[in-house]
């Protein structure tokens, strides 16, 4: 082929052609056009609002006053499964309440209607000799409902019938904590708490209320009977509602359940009387620190145990290490400053190896620097 002979090809006329020197041009881009838009975000924008409308429409007329008085009348039916399942939406809709509190009306916990049906239908059921797992259930779910009720006047009574100790073991639990959580919140009040984890709070030098917080005769007496049961959870469980009910009685009581057998009933004691500012628990607070620096149950605990319940016990006690380290850092500054300088240095120093050890994850840890950095302050 001669040099020239790229010369001799033919020039292309058409200047878009490859051939003309320059990539070929891609066709003018073109604006989407409205029904296009449409498809693409009109639609679904409209799709998700009437989804959105939908569920709002349903919760309104779940937390509509026609609907909870529709269920307070069911609660006196008949048929025992609408009667059952009326009280479980009523009591989701005291926790809907309490999660967002309405405007336009009373909340349902503070509602005299709601209160006497609930507490009539626990009556009627505890009422019934029977030991039926569903009736034991029903009475479990009404005993906790009542710890949301305000009117204590008509709650209390029915919990100290629940409390008692012929009554199934998980019933008395549930009625337990129910005390607890309405004992919590007089308590608090009483106390002062501002209860928004502020220094206030720490800083408030604590001491039991000169009367107990609850006035029921029945349910203080039920819970002196609960803290001497052979059931170590009972125990435990009244262990805590006894801190929150407070008064002399209620001290006395924690005091003598520092010896229980049981370590959480133990525990629970000592968290209780540091609660109130009482420096007796000082002494079994300190041996506490200490267990909760050990990784392993001790080898006299499960002496007598087989290989199964030594592994059960080991792992419950790895489960429950951090609660109770959690606990009793809580402990230590509410007590802080009923301590005596030696107790101080001891407690601080086992405040330190919570800090510092790898037992525990950073949350814990975390708590305990934090406390070291308030304790400094002081």
């Amino acid at each position: 082929m001669s040099a020239d002979s790229s010369e001799s090809r033919p020039v292309p006329s058409n200047p878009g052609s490859p051939a003309y020197g320059r990539p070929e041009e891609l066709p003018p881009v073109k604006p989407p056009s409205a029904g296009f838009i449409v498809q693409l975000f009109l639609i679904p924008a409209l799709i998700v609002m009437a989804v959105v409308a939908v569920w709002a429409l349903f919760g309104r007329l779940a937390d509509s006053g026609t609907d909870w008085g529709q269920l307070v009348a069911e609660l006196g039916s008949g048929n025992e499964h609408r009667r059952w399942r009326a009280a479980q939406e009523l009591a989701q809709l005291i926790r809907n309440d309490q999660l967002q509190p309405p405007i336009d009306r009373q909340p349902l916990s503070a509602n005299p209607q709601v209160c006497l049906a609930l507490v009539k239908l626990l009556n009627e059921s505890l009422g019934q000799t029977t030991t039926a797992q569903d009736d034991i259930l029903h009475q479990e779910f009404l005993a906790r409902c009542m710890g949301s009720l305000q009117d204590t006047s008509q709650t209390l009574p029915v919990l100290a019938l629940a409390m008692q100790p012929e009554r199934d073991v998980e019933v008395r639990k549930s009625a337990l904590m129910a005390v607890t959580t309405i004992a919590g919140e007089k308590f608090d009040k009483a106390m002062g708490f501002a209860g928004d984890g502020s220094d206030a709070d720490d800083n408030l030098q604590r001491k039991p209320l000169t009367e107990p917080c609850l006035a029921d005769a029945a349910v203080l007496e039920q819970l002196r009977v609960a803290a001497q049961d052979s059931e170590p959870v009972v125990r435990h469980l009244a262990a805590y509602a006894l801190a929150n009910v407070s008064g002399p009685r209620s001290m006395e009581q924690l005091q003598v359940m520092l010896l229980d057998g049981d370590r959480r009933t133990r525990a629970n004691a000592v968290m209780g009387l540091a609660r109130n500012g009482v420096a007796a628990a000082l002494p079994e607070l300190q041996k506490l620190l200490q267990e909760v620096l050990q990784p392993t149950v001790s080898p006299e605990a499960v002496a007598a145990a087989d290989e199964t319940e030594r592994v059960l016990q080991q792992r419950m006690w790895q489960a429950e290490q951090p609660i109770m380290a959690r606990n009793c850092l809580r402990a230590v500054r509410d007590l802080w400053f009923a301590a005596t300088a030696e107790q101080r240095a001891e407690l601080k120093q086992a405040v330190e190896a919570i800090g510092s050890t790898d037992l525990f994850a950073a949350d814990v840890r975390n708590q305990a620097r934090e406390l070291l950095q308030w304790v400094s302050r002081e």
